[in-house]
């Protein structure tokens, strides 16, 4: 379970082994990170610098502009290490998703989830709850501005289930 107080100065002190397994301090990290941005700046696209974000950043913003609806999710039962590593999925219509967990490229992997960061340091990105995040309206209105043949190539990564 997330933790329930985001703005404690010590979070680890409170986790316990459950919590380890399911990703919680990563998870809690990335919503506190979306939170303070959210907090400390005003809505304005003008100061998003698109240029800034990662290719994996922007392929993740593109495919979220269908529904805004992000996840973090891990597999904690999976027999390859990499196939246990956290990764960003996107939901898409008709209770289809993407997700950014590349077999036998963790860094591609751990990639998509450092442009799922910088997409919270932007302010483009919410944290909703749980393992829940979603794109602002910041967010969708940039996530309009990415080329889609640009980002193709990492949005075909993306496995659909």
């Amino acid at each position: 379970m997330l933790q329930r107080n985001l703005t404690n100065n010590r979070p680890l002190e409170s986790l316990v082994w459950e919590d380890l397994t399911n990703g919680v301090p990563t998870i809690s990290a990335l919503a506190r990170l979306s939170s303070e941005v959210l907090a400390d700046r005003q809505s304005d696209p003008a100061l998003t610098d698109l240029a800034a974000l990662s290719m994996e950043a922007k392929a993740i913003l593109k495919l979220a502009s269908k529904t805004g609806s992000i996840s973090i999710r891990g597999d904690k039962n999976a027999f390859e290490p990499e196939e246990r590593y956290l990764a960003i999925c996107v939901e898409m219509p008709e209770s289809h998703r993407r997700e950014f967990r590349i077999s036998g490229d963790p860094q591609q992997t751990i990639r998509f989830l450092e442009g799922f960061r910088q997409l919270c340091c932007q302010g483009l990105v919410m944290h909703q709850l749980m393992n829940e995040f979603s794109l602002t309206a910041v967010g969708f209105e940039v996530a309009s501005q990415v080329n889609e043949k640009d980002v193709e190539k990492q949005v075909e990564q993306a496995r659909e289930f």
